[in-house]
């Protein structure tokens, strides 16, 4: 009986070291999010953690960049999840009229420190 409560019990403990393990992961690990004109762009971190920018790129390599990481941290920066429109007057004026354009974003997910 003792050894059937131990199998138990050690089951337990390594099914929640195997969550903390996928948490960990998931948390420290860089993301990276995009969308295409029109399209929208969806950012969603764990429960307790929330989106930490890193970086933001709104426009078309060629001819010339538009970087908009204004935008993505008003609208993400801190948050669990966020969605911004893929449309050109979301990021201001329109660097390249008649392109279309694309957002890629590299962001973690860091955990939020507990209110008590």
């Amino acid at each position: 009986c003792l050894s059937l409560s131990m199998q138990f019990s050690d089951k337990v403990m390594m099914s929640a070291y195997i969550f903390l393990l996928d948490y960990l992961h998931r948390i420290l690990k860089n993301h990276t999010a995009h969308a295409c004109d029109g399209e929208t762009l969806s950012i969603r971190c764990p429960t307790r953690t929330s989106v930490a920018v890193l970086s933001a790129f709104y426009g078309r390599r060629v001819p010339s960049p538009y970087l908009c990481p204004h935008k993505v941290m008003s609208e993400c920066q801190d948050r669990r999840e966020c969605q911004i429109p893929v449309v050109s007057p979301v990021f201001g004026q329109d660097p390249c009229p008649e392109t279309s354009k694309y957002i890629i974003v590299s962001y973690k997910c860091k955990p939020v420190p507990s209110r008590g």
